[in-house]
């Protein structure tokens, strides 16, 4: 047993140290250069950020001076990152699937989740999303990971087990749970009222991620979004383009929101007469959104696209 336990004693000292040896990158209130701090991140929330210093007492600092921060992360957190990125969605599930129950960390465990999202959005898996998001904000109601929230922006069908799982959401006494469940269902023709009331109340709930109406920048896609999709109605292409495309180019997440807007916009453009710029964000929507479910409508638009007079491109 001598070596087993001279093995754990190692895993303990190694886990110490590089616990110990988180960086965090933060710009200070009233500060213009960034700072770099070396401690241990004891929690890391939607409002602030908790370092332990060997010897002195927690150091405090609001999220919104984070910039960055750099930890140790397990294996199969660096494997799912390198899987996501490589575009294996489902190895890179069951990896963080794994992950996730090995992190002791309250924080990085959230951040693995927040990837079990993505993951999840990917693969149109609705209930799975919003099951993982929950699971993050019942631990942190004002997560930084708010940008990830499966929340429906756009008119999209639900499956019958997604119906079921909103409309038990609806009447929960969490503001995250019908939050979620108010977006899925407010086109719904049966409990679409129901999730306009729950809007109403949510409007007022003391969480004020939940409730803020001047949103931090973060949490802006689905409003640009949405006003992108007005100013589409108003006829005005060129504006509307200006505005989704907040969603790919600045905001990224969600990402299945920021591709359809995508395609909003380069359909919007190609309606102005701005081929070449339309087709250009069809690309671009190949190239970065290949896995989306509007991949096909785009290729379809682009199809039918002839690039300007005198231009180069291959249509």
């Amino acid at each position: 047993m001598r070596p087993l336990v001279s093995g754990l004693l190692l895993l303990c000292s190694l886990w110490s140290t590089a616990a110990a040896q988180d960086r965090i990158t933060l710009v200070p209130e009233g500060a213009v250069d960034a700072v770099v701090i070396v401690g241990t991140v004891e929690d890391y929330t939607g409002e602030s950020l908790i370092v332990r210093k060997t010897g002195a007492p927690n150091d405090r600092y609001p999220a919104s001076a984070v910039r960055s921060v750099e930890t140790f992360r397990l294996p199969k957190h660096e494997q799912g990152l390198e899987l996501f990125a490589a575009g294996d969605i489902a190895a890179a599930d069951r990896t963080w699937q794994g992950a996730v129950r090995e992190e002791v960390r309250g924080w990085v465990q959230r951040e693995i989740r927040a990837g079990l999202v993505r993951c999840a959005t990917r693969q149109r898996d609705l209930s799975a999303a919003g099951t993982q998001f929950l699971l993050i904000t019942a631990a942190d109601p004002t997560t930084r990971h708010w940008n990830v929230a499966p929340l429906t922006w756009a008119p999209s069908a639900l499956a019958e087990g997604q119906r079921t799982q909103a409309r038990e959401w609806l009447g929960s006494k969490t503001a995250p749970e019908r939050l979620l469940a108010a977006s899925w269902l407010l086109l719904d023709t049966v409990y679409g009222h129901s999730a306009e009331t729950q809007l109403r109340e949510l409007s007022r709930d003391t969480n004020r991620v939940v409730s803020a109406l001047d949103l931090p920048q973060s949490l802006r896609a689905g409003s640009h979004y949405l006003l992108g999709r007005a100013l589409l109605q108003r006829r005005e292409p060129t504006a509307a383009a200006a505005e989704l495309l907040w969603l790919p180019l600045v905001y990224r997440e969600p990402e299945d929101l920021a591709a359809r807007a995508l395609l909003d916009a380069a359909n919007a453009l190609a309606s102005a007469g701005q081929t070449g710029e339309a087709i250009t964000l069809h690309d671009r929507l190949a190239r970065d959104y290949g896995w989306s479910p509007w991949a096909a409508e785009s290729r379809q638009a682009r199809s039918v696209l002839s690039p300007p007079a005198g231009s180069d491109e291959n249509p």
